[in-house]
C-alpha cells in the first residue's frame, strides 16, 4: 500500500473511532436518569406502628394474642424512651449553658449582643419549624390543631 492510501486509512479510523467514543458517551449521559425530588411524607409514630403490626402479622403470621403482647412491649418502650428524654434534658440543657457561657467569654461586649440576639433568631426559628411540623403530623393524622401556625 502506498505511503498516502495508509495515512487515508489511518485517518479514517481515528475518525470514526473517536466519533463512536463520543457517542458513546453522549448515549451514556443522554440515558442517566436524574435526581428528583421525592415528595414522599414521613410516616407519624403511629402510622409506623400500624405497619409494624401489620407486618409482625403477615410476615410471621403472629397470634391476636402475641399482637397484643407486641404492642404493649413497644407501649412499655415508649414510656421508658420518654422518662429517658426527661432525665437528660437538664444534662443538656446544663451542657448547652456552659457552651453558651464559653462562647460569651471568648466575645467583645458587642459580639456577644449579636451573638444572643442571633441565638433568639435561631430559636425563634426552631420553634416556629417545630410547630409547623406538629401541625402538618395533626394534618396528617386526621386530627385538627387547637393552635393554628403563625406566620
Amino acid at each position: 500500500m502506498p505511503k498516502s492510501r495508509l495515512a487515508t486509512l489511518a485517518y479514517l479510523v481515528l475518525v470514526f473511532g473517536s466519533g463512536t467514543m463520543v457517542g458513546a458517551v453522549a448515549h451514556r449521559l443522554y440515558v442517566t436518569s436524574s435526581v428528583t425530588a421525592s415528595t414522599v411524607v414521613p410516616k407519624t409514630p403511629a402510622q409506623a406502628r400500624k405497619d409494624f403490626l401489620e407486618k409482625l402479622k403477615v410476615r410471621l403470621t403472629a397470634s391476636p394474642d402475641q399482637v397484643t403482647q407486641v404492642n404493649t412491649i413497644l407501649d412499655e418502650a415508649k414510656q421508658k424512651y420518654s422518662r429517658l428524654e426527661l432525665e437528660a434534658k437538664p444534662l443538656r440543657d446544663k451542657i448547652d449553658e456552659e457552651r453558651v457561657e464559653g462562647i460569651l467569654a471568648v466575645l467583645t461586649p458587642e459580639q456577644q449582643k449579636n451573638y444572643l440576639a442571633w441565638r433568639a433568631e435561631v430559636k425563634a426559628k426552631r420553634e416556629q419549624k417545630a410547630l409547623a411540623e406538629k401541625v402538618q403530623a395533626e394534618k396528617a393524622a386526621g386530627v385538627q390543631s387547637a393552635t393554628p401556625p403563625t406566620r
